[in-house]
């Protein structure tokens, strides 16, 4: 029975038998997306349209004592992360703009290459690890092109996240915890919710370990650079202005039309989407409360994630790998959707989903239900995934409608089929 994945992967494997062609593909590829790279960072006419200049700037800052909050680039965007990124990017202040840009591509590239290998040894046939990975990457190519040409950290997060589950699964739980608490400091991203995987899973070492990253990496790190008074300093500005950013009051915040706001397109958290849905105009919703919306997306994110920690009880020793990598791809997820400011190309982390689905579907027999409900739970997520850079479908939040959807597949996939 052909079907439109099977197809794929046939297609896939064309390229992968065929090392030397899908070599060139691939340099072509990255050739291609870095030419728009260096135009966008280095090359083409000021203001740089670059988020790399933003880490720079707040790099600049630390090093002349300024606030690093307050601090914005040429186009005016101001530095929403922890001190650490700022922090590790100081040495490269004093670089061209045009070589910073070439070489966090650079690294960005590796990243990408480095998530696909690692992807790839999840499991045991390699051939379908890197099938997988590769229609994956396919299937969120438009966030991870974005995250690459804009000089975001898209790509590398993904990589930290595939790092930090390869390190899982072959057991060197201490490690994947101070790679998990890097990750989380360097971007407090979608990763954050994994540490109720951990503690669900009884991986105490990793717990523990995940609290010693947690420390070094947000107070002893910094304050060693900074000095005890200045990294508590930004600690307590990071938490008041993002606090106020997201609240009732989130329009008087300068993060606001940066950052915050539902009414961006580019936000496709559920928040976003259904605060457009209701409210007509920015002006509306901030003459009324929002009060219904934020807390009923906050109530839907505790009751999934505690549906998931339940289904996700079983030890790792329990339950096949397979199931270990879809218990982790579901909770990183579901912060994406219930946090209250998703960008579209946040949605890097589709790839962490769309992997274990296609291992999945290696496996099962292609008229059953749970590979019908699989194939085309993909299928949605990918095809409304670059929705969200076509207007309207951006404003309607069809991306994030896509990604719910296929979401709840996997849950309810999840739920189904105890240990397996």
């Amino acid at each position: 029975m052909r079907t439109p994945i099977s197809l794929l992967c046939q297609g896939v494997d064309f390229f992968l038998q065929r090392k030397r062609l899908f070599t060139w593909l691939v340099v072509a590829f990255f050739v291609g997306v870095g030419i728009s790279t260096l135009f966008r960072g280095g090359i083409g006419p000021p203001p740089r349209r670059t988020d790399l200049t933003v880490f720079l700037r707040a790099a600049e800052a630390i090093q002349s004592g300024e606030h690093i909050y307050l601090v914005v680039n040429a186009r005016g965007w101001y530095y929403v992360y922890l001190p650490l990124l700022a922090i590790l990017l100081t040495p490269f202040t004093q670089l061209p703009l045009l070589l910073d840009t070439f070489l966090w591509y650079m690294l960005s590239v590796a990243a990408f290459c480095g998530t696909i290998l690692l992807s790839a040894r999840l499991v045991q046939d390699r051939l379908v690890g890197m099938r997988a990975a590769v229609i994956a990457a396919l299937f969120c190519l438009p966030s991870l092109v974005e995250s690459m040409t804009r000089g975001q950290t898209g790509v590398i997060s993904v990589f930290l996240a595939i790092a930090i589950l390869y390190l899982y699964v072959r057991g060197r739980t201490v490690w994947a915890g101070l790679l998990f608490a890097f990750a989380v400091v360097l971007k407090v991203s979608p990763l954050a919710p994994l540490i109720v995987l951990f503690l669900i899973k009884r991986e105490w070492k990793m717990c523990a370990a995940v609290c010693l990253g947690l420390f070094f990496f947000v107070w002893v790190l910094p304050s060693i650079v900074l000095g005890t008074d200045q990294n508590w300093f930004f600690l307590t500005e990071w938490n008041r202005i993002l606090s106020h950013a997201i609240s009732d009051a989130g329009h008087e915040s300068h993060l606001w039309g940066q950052l915050v706001t539902p009414f961006a397109p580019d936000n496709q958290s559920l928040y976003a989407v259904l605060t457009r849905w209701i409210w007509p105009s920015e002006a509306a919703l901030v003459n009324h409360t929002n009060f219904w919306v934020r807390w009923g997306v906050r109530a839907f994110g505790a009751v999934a994630l505690f549906m998931l920690a339940f289904v996700s009880r079983w030890k790792r020793s329990q339950i096949s790998q397979q199931r270990l990598v879809l218990e982790y791809s579901l909770f990183p997820m579901l912060m994406l959707l219930v946090s209250p400011v998703s960008e579209i190309h946040h949605y890097t982390i589709l790839f962490v989903m769309f992997l274990p689905t296609f291992f999945y579907l290696d496996e099962l027999p292609r008229n059953s239900m749970s590979y019908q409900s699989l194939m085309w739970g993909a299928i949605i997520a990918a095809l409304t995934h670059p929705m969200g850079y076509i207007h309207p479908f951006d404003q309607w939040g069809i991306p994030a409608i896509g990604a719910l959807v296929f979401w709840c597949v996997l849950f309810v996939f999840l739920a189904r089929n105890k240990r397996v």
